[in-house]
């Protein structure tokens, strides 16, 4: 378990770790509109330019809030089957992603390099290297899920994973293209759960296709 997160505002005593720490705060209570220079300095009771002496921008800032975001990941067994751990640790990115609401758009757009996401990057490198691709494979597939995991956490983000307007004109699209002979009572929401878990059994299906080692 990845457990390095400071606990609550520290107001007076500045450090990239409570900042960041209170960031994660803000952004969990307020939501991305709070990730903004000026709010996070108020919520730590500076001035907006005491960060700067910490972080070289505000983007620089965000990815360390994204990267404490990560700290509550429990990582899967590395004696587990490749599968397995493919499945456990891209689910858990996604879920404590989406607990943090105000730095879960972030994570999406920038996936953490600190140091929980080199963790979490060194697990899931792992995991495909035991299911038997090449290093180059290995370093190709690892982008294909970080991108697959990262559209659906921003996908999670616009639409909550609900069934709106949006899902019935898309389910009506798919009725009217195929004659209504496809069924789309079950279609999952964009962003659901049910949708990135499906989306996920295919990726692991094609790599299963592509190696020869036990899953």
């Amino acid at each position: 378990m990845i457990r390095s997160r400071p606990s609550g505002t520290v107001r007076g005593t500045l450090s990239p770790d409570s900042i960041a720490a209170g960031a994660l705060e803000l952004g969990d209570r307020d939501g991305p509109e709070a990730m903004a220079v000026r709010r996070i300095a108020a919520h730590l009771g500076c001035d907006p330019m005491a960060l700067y002496r910490h972080f070289a921008n505000r983007v620089a800032l965000l990815d360390a809030v994204a990267d404490l975001a990560l700290a509550d990941l429990v990582l899967p067994d590395d004696q587990a089957p490749w599968e397995a751990r493919l499945r456990s640790l891209l689910t858990d990115v996604r879920r404590v992603a989406l607990a943090h609401p105000g730095i879960a758009p972030h994570i999406a757009s920038r996936p953490p390099l600190g140091p929980h996401g080199r963790r979490i990057g060194a697990v899931l490198l792992g995991a495909l290297r035991s299911a038997g691709l090449d290093d180059h494979e290995t370093v190709a597939a690892s982008q294909v899920l970080i991108a697959y995991l990262s559209s659906s956490i921003a996908m999670a983000v616009a639409t909550q994973g609900r069934r709106d307007d949006r899902w019935a004109e898309a389910a009506q699209a798919i009725r009217d293209a195929s004659e209504g002979r496809l069924p789309t009572e079950r279609l999952p929401a964009v962003g659901s759960a049910d949708q990135f878990s499906f989306g996920l059994d295919l990726l692991v299906a094609g790599l299963r296709s592509r190696t020869s080692a036990p899953s």
